[in-house]
């Protein structure tokens, strides 16, 4: 993923869900982006291209222990 698709996502993802979030680079991977949140990893950002069409998959694990801090 380039750095300016990079500032685009972090951008939007800004504006939609925490404007604390950040993006890195993953080293050696060209295809995706890891997300931050107060100096942790929450999640990862994937390019998809299919048949010509560029989108962005959000994923995002939830440990069954990070839930029990909620409660």
């Amino acid at each position: 993923m380039n750095p300016q698709d990079m500032k685009r996502i972090e951008a939007y993802l800004k504006r939609t869900l925490n404007p604390d979030i950040v993006l890195t680079a993953r080293p050696r991977v060209t295809d995706s982006v890891e997300v931050g949140l107060n100096g942790e990893h929450i999640a990862v950002v994937y390019l998809i291209e299919d048949e010509g069409e560029v989108s962005y998959q959000l994923q995002m694990t939830i440990l069954t222990e990070d839930l029990e801090d909620a409660e």
